[in-house]
C-alpha cells in the first residue's frame, strides 16, 4: 500500500527532525513504501540515509525560541519572528495546502501550521510532543512579551485531530496516546563505532550539546584525563584536538544513536532527544542543566529519577567540574527501556491510516 504523509517540524533545534525521523523509520518497518512530504527548514541532509523516501520544501512553519547557543535564549527575536509569522497567512495555508492534496495524514512536532493546513485540505492531523509553544511561552511570565501568542497558539493546537503525548512529558493533558520516548534506533555496534574513532581500551566520553556548536573553555583540559578518550559531537571542524579528544562536525557519518551506544558516559543538555536516544541504551549519562529552559525542569527530573543519572549545573559544566567525577558518573549504571516509543506511536498512527 503506497502511503504519503506530510511532516511539518519545528526547526528549534535539530531535536524534533529527530524524533520525526525516529517516528517516520517506524512507519516505513510497517510500510516499506512509505513516503514523506516534510516541511521545515531543517536541512534536508539531516533525513538523507533514514531509510525512507522524501521531499523537501524549505518552509518556515515554526518560530519556537531563537537561540544563539544551547544554553542562551533571545526573547527579543522570538517575539520579532513570531510577528512575523503569526496568524499564519492564508495565501501561505492555501499554497501549502496543496502539496499536501496527495498525503493520507499530517504530522506536527510541535509546528501549529501544519495543524492550520489540514484545516484547509481536509487532511487530518496528529500533533506529537512532550510541550507545546503555548506553554513555554506562559511559563516566561506576564513580561515576557509572548503573552499575545499564548492563547493563538493554544487555540490551534486544540485544532488537532489526534495527539500524541512522548515522555518525558511536560504538561499531561487529554490525549490518544502517550507513550515512552521517541528515540532514532542504533544502527551500529558499540564496537564497530569505537573501533571508527580510535578510542582503543580508553573509556568513551561524548560530550553533545544538541548539534550546534559551542565554546568550552574545559576543552584545554581533557588532555590530563588519559585513561578517558572524549567525543565532543556538533562542532564546527572535525578531526582531534589531542590524543584523547576528537571533535565530530553536525554532518560526521557515524549516527547520533549510535555514538550514545558506544559511550561509556554520555554529558549533555537537558534537551529532549538526546536524552530519548539515550533511553535505548544502558549508557549511564550527565546532564547539563539549563535553568531559563522551562522543559529543562522536566527532563531534569526525568534524568534522575528514571534514568539514574547525574545532573550538574552551567558552572560545573563550563568550568570542567565534572571531569573530577567522571568515575562516579560512569558506576552509575542504568538499563535501557524495553519498548521505544517510535514502535508505539507508530502503531497508533497505523490504526488511523
Amino acid at each position: 500500500m503506497n502511503v504519503e504523509l506530510a511532516c511539518f517540524v519545528s526547526p528549534h533545534g535539530f531535536g524534533h527532525a529527530t524524533r520525526t525521523i525516529a517516528l517516520l523509520q517506524a512507519v516505513q518497518h510497517r510500510l516499506p513504501s512509505l513516503k514523506a512530504t516534510i516541511f521545515t527548514t531543517v536541512p534536508p541532509a539531516l533525513f538523507h540515509n533514514a531509510g525512507f523516501d522524501f521531499v523537501h520544501h524549505r518552509l518556515c512553519t515554526d518560530v519556537g525560541l531563537v537561540q544563539h547557543d544551547a544554553f542562551t535564549e533571545d526573547r527579543g527575536q522570538t517575539r520579532a519572528r513570531l510577528a512575523e509569522l503569526l496568524p499564519f497567512d492564508p495565501a501561505l495555508l492555501q499554497r501549502t495546502a496543496e502539496l499536501c492534496r496527495s498525503c493520507r495524514l499530517i504530522i506536527c512536532d510541535i509546528s501549529c501550521l501544519g495543524i492550520e493546513v489540514g484545516r484547509v485540505a481536509g487532511i487530518s492531523s496528529v500533533l506529537v510532543e512532550n510541550f507545546t509553544w503555548d506553554w513555554i511561552y506562559a511559563q516566561m511570565g506576564p513580561n515576557s512579551g509572548l503573552e499575545p501568542y499564548v492563547e493563538l497558539l493554544a487555540d490551534s493546537y486544540a485544532k488537532a485531530d489526534f495527539r500524541i503525548q512522548t515522555d518525558p512529558v511536560c504538561t499531561p493533558v487529554a490525549c490518544d496516546l502517550q507513550c515512552g520516548p521517541i528515540a532514532r534506533r542504533k544502527t551500529m555496534s558499540a564496537e564497530s563505532v569505537r573501533a571508527a574513532v580510535s578510542a582503543g581500551q580508553r573509556q568513551l566520553v561524548l560530550v553533545s550539546m544538541g548539534g550546534v556548536a559551542l565554546g568550552l573553555p574545559f576543552l584545554g583540559d581533557l588532555e590530563k584525563y588519559g585513561g578517558y578518550f572524549f567525543i565532543i559531537a556538533g562542532q564546527s571542524r572535525q578531526g582531534p584536538a589531542a590524543d584523547n579528544v576528537l571533535l565530530l562536525g553536525p554532518h560526521s557519518s557515524l549516527a547520533h544513536p549510535d555514538l550514545i551506544n558506544a559511550a561509556d558516559l554520555l554529558v549533555c543538555k537537558s534537551g529532549y532527544s538526546t536524552i530519548a536516544e539515550c533511553q535505548q541504551t544502558d549508557t549511564p549519562l550527565c546532564c547539563v542543566a539549563r535553568d531559563q529552559f522551562a522543559e529543562s525542569k522536566v527532563v531534569e527530573r526525568y534524568v534522575s529519577e528514571v534514568m539514574n543519572g547525574t545532573v550538574i549545573d552551567e558552572d560545573c559544566f563550563f568550568s570542567g567540574g565534572w571531569l573530577a567525577d567522571l568515575e562516579q558518573m560512569i558506576a552509575c549504571r542504568r538499563y535501557p527501556l524495553p519498548v521505544n516509543g517510535a514502535d508505539q506511536a507508530a502503531g497508533f498512527i497505523l490504526s488511523i491510516i
